[in-house]
Order: C-alpha cells, then sequence, then structure tokens
C-alpha cells in the first residue's frame, strides 16, 4: 500500500517530535560525565604510579608496560569522546617526560645531599680521631710530669737524708773526740794523784771512766753505722741527678727503649756498645717480690771486679714486672739494684767505681712472661 503524504501542520510537529528525540535527555548527560570523571582519575593514579616507579632505585617493574599500554588506551577513549588532552593541550608523552626529568633532578640532588652527608661524616670521624690522639698525648705528656715531680722530690729527699746522715757522723765523731780526750785527761789524773788520792776518789775516776769507755764504744759503733747508712746512700742514685757523670747517658738511653719492640732494643744495645763503650756483663733475676740475691749468684757477682780495670764503671740498673703497684714496683726495683751494688762495692778495688739505680716497671724483656722483668742488668762502664 503506498505511503500516505501528512499534511504540512502535522509534518512540521512530526519534524519537532524527530529533533527532540535526537536531543540528549539531562538523565543522559549525567550518565556520560561520569565515566570521564572516573577515567580522569585513573590517568592521574597512573601518573602518581609511573612517578614512584621512577623515584624507587631498583630494576624497572614489568608492570610498566602494561600500565602504558593502559595509560595509552585511556588516552584514545579520552580522544574519542573529545575531552581535552591533560594539562591544558599538554600530550600524555611531555608530561611523562618531564616528570621523568623532575625525577631525574630529584635522585641527582638526593645523590649530592648523600654524598654531603658522606663527606660530613667523615670529617667528623677524622676531628674524632685527632681529638683522641691529642688526649693521648695529653696522658703521655701529664703521665711524663708526674714521673719527673716523683723523681724530683725523692731527689731532694734522697739529697736532704744524704747531708742528714753527714751532719751526724760529723756530730759522732766530734763527740767521739771529746770522749778520747777526756779520757786522756782522766788518765793523766788518776798518775798524778797517785796514792796520795783517797779511796772515794779513786773509785770516782774509775766510775767515769768506765762510762767513757762506754761512751766511746757507743759513738764509734754508731759512726760506723752511719756511715754505712752514708755509703749505701751515695750507692744508689735516686734520679738522674745522683748519677756518677760516667753513668748519665748510659741511663737517659736505657730509659728511652720503654714500649719498643725487642728488635728495637738488640739494636739500641749493640749502638750503646759502639757510641757509648759500655756493655751488659751479667743480668741476675729475682723471685716475685723479692729483692733477696740468690745465694748462687753471689760468688759470680763478686768476682766480676777482677776483670774490670781500673777507671771503669759497674753499673746496676734494677727492673719490675708490671703486676702489682707502681710504686711497690719502684721500690721494689730500687732494693734489687742496691741489694747487687752492695755486693760488689764490698769487693771493689779503690779505682772502681759502683752504682745503682732503677728503671721500675718493665715490659721490655718479655710482654707475655711478666717474671722474665724481674732482674737486675750490670753494665761496665768503660773510661
Amino acid at each position: 500500500m503506498p505511503d500516505t503524504p501528512l499534511p504540512p501542520k502535522e509534518k512540521d510537529n512530526a519534524d519537532a517530535s524527530a529533533q527532540e528525540s535526537h536531543q540528549p535527555s539531562p538523565s543522559a548527560k549525567t550518565s556520560v560525565v561520569t565515566p570521564v570523571m572516573a577515567m580522569a582519575l585513573v590517568i592521574v593514579a597512573l601518573l602518581v604510579v609511573l612517578i614512584a616507579m621512577k623515584l624507587k632505585p631498583s630494576a624497572a617493574d614489568p608492570r610498566l608496560p602494561a600500565l602504558l599500554q593502559q595509560l595509552e588506551e585511556l588516552k584514545r577513549q579520552s580522544g574519542s569522546l573529545g575531552l581535552p588532552t591533560l594539562g591544558g593541550g599538554e600530550q600524555i608523552e611531555d608530561v611523562a617526560e618531564r616528570m621523568k626529568k623532575d625525577a631525574d633532578s630529584m635522585v641527582l640532588l638526593a645523590g649530592r645531599y648523600k654524598q654531603l652527608i658522606d663527606e660530613t661524616n667523615a670529617s667528623l670521624v677524622k676531628k674524632n680521631a685527632d681529638l683522641l690522639r691529642s688526649e693521648q698525648y695529653r696522658q703521655m705528656v701529664s703521665n711524663d710530669l708526674d714521673r719527673v715531680k716523683s723523681e724530683l722530690q725523692q731527689a731532694k729527699s734522697g739529697g736532704y737524708e744524704a747531708e742528714s746522715l753527714r751532719r751526724e757522723v760529723d756530730k759522732l765523731k766530734s763527740l767521739r773526740d771529746a770522749q778520747a780526750t777526756e779520757l786522756a785527761t782522766m788518765k793523766q789524773q788518776l798518775g798524778a794523784v797517785g796514792e796520795q788520792a783517797s779511796k772515794a776518789d779513786l773509785d770516782a775516776l774509775q766510775r767515769r771512766l768506765e762510762e767513757t769507755l762506754r761512751a766511746k764504744e757507743f759513738f764509734e759503733s754508731r759512726a760506723k753505722e752511719l756511715e754505712g747508712e752514708l755509703g749505701k746512700a751515695r750507692l744508689f742514685a735516686r734520679s738522674e741527678n745522683e748519677l756518677l757523670p760516667a753513668a748519665v747517658k748510659l741511663f737517659q738511653t736505657l730509659r728511652k727503649l720503654e714500649n719498643q719492640s725487642q728488635a728495637d732494643i738488640k739494636n739500641a744495645y749493640a749502638q750503646i756498645e759502639t757510641e757509648l763503650n759500655a756493655n751488659v756483663v751479667q743480668t741476675l733475676t729475682f723471685p716475685t717480690g723479692s729483692a733477696k740475691m740468690a745465694v748462687a749468684d753471689e760468688a759470680p757477682v763478686k768476682h766480676l771486679v777482677d776483670n774490670v780495670p781500673d777507671g771503669d764503671m759497674l753499673l746496676v740498673i734494677g727492673y719490675a714486672s708490671e703486676t702489682g703497684n707502681v710504686d711497690g714496683n719502684r721500690t721494689l726495683s730500687s732494693d734489687r739494684a742496691t741489694a747487687v751494688a752492695e755486693a760488689l762495692s764490698s769487693v771493689k778495688h779503690p779505682g772502681q767505681q759502683v752504682q745503682a739505680v732503677y728503671l721500675g716497671q718493665t715490659d721490655r724483656f718479655g710482654s707475655r712472661t711478666p717474671e722474665s722483668n724481674q732482674l737486675c742488668e750490670i753494665w761496665q762502664i768503660h773510661k
């Protein structure tokens, strides 16, 4: 059946209805905007993930190609919907490239900051090491100062003691001479009185004579005792200042060998023999805490003087191990040296010189065996 044409008015109405049917309704607009917004959020999320992956200092993420593919797909869909590109017309590749450059700059900046921190830490370590060395040096200087003060005090006290002994010896000698003079006078008086004196006078004179004889014996005994102590005070040098001139340089050299290796000490001894014309003739060991010579060492020590020419000097140097306290070891080493020097002095020839000195505690003769440092060295210094 053929179509029947519509009247003009009805045709206009039909056209209007057709146009209205082609216009999107408000609900249709809403259904289009919502996916667009969701797509934009997804794009932003992908960009954030890409930036995070770039900033992370690790190997390339295997998910990166898939994410880039999704980003391209979203870009294509955005273009098909007539949406503007991200960044006001800026292409997504440009945005990614710019963010990549920013990320590279941040990585370089972080590396520079790390380098500065490492340099600062290295500088702090160096300053701490310098401070530690300074403190160690200060402590060493302080210890040396304390040692010098102690030796100076000992030297002063030793000098005062020797001078006091000299004065007492001189006083006793004067008293002894006065007693001898009085005794001679009394003998003369007894001879002059003879039989003319009464028995009471003779008894009184006899008592005075006996008292004078006893006083004379006491003073003579005391004088010998003090002379022995004075000789002992002269025999032992409490410090470098009390040493005989021939022994000063040797003592100074040996004192510097503390904390040296065995090889260095051996070389130093060879150099001493060449330059100072001195050498060790005997070494004596002592039990822990003892300053008494072994009986087996007495005869060999006394025979040493038979091979020492007149004019030479025998210097005895005492040591102690580092076990125990410093003051006790100082006294112990000095007592050891004095005991050996007294044995030598009792048999030495008039032209020979003997003296004792100490170097205190040490580990130069054996750091692993403390008892190997409990000894005395007898040095012969040739004139």
